[in-house]
């Protein structure tokens, strides 16, 4: 079952401007649902912001929410 992954970066300061949130999707579909959500953290890492701040969801080909970040930023606390 193909997967896809979504990202979410927080609004930042760039040069004193705010740049607005971005929502975009990882151009590739991925087999499952262990190397969507390995793609998304390494993305993530790669951003150069706060992985605190970037929120990943994961969908089904459905188009279901079969994963997602904000499970662990809410066990976080």
């Amino acid at each position: 079952m193909p997967y896809t992954v979504e990202i979410t970066t927080p609004p930042v300061q760039v040069d004193g401007e705010e740049q607005h949130a971005r929502l975009y999707q990882l151009p590739d579909p991925f087999s499952t649902l262990a190397e969507a959500k390995e793609a998304a953290v390494s993305h993530i890492a790669g951003l150069g912001l706060d992985p605190a701040g970037v929120l990943y969801n994961v969908f089904d080909r459905e188009g279901f929410t079969v994963a997602s970040s904000a499970e662990l930023l809410a066990e976080a606390g």
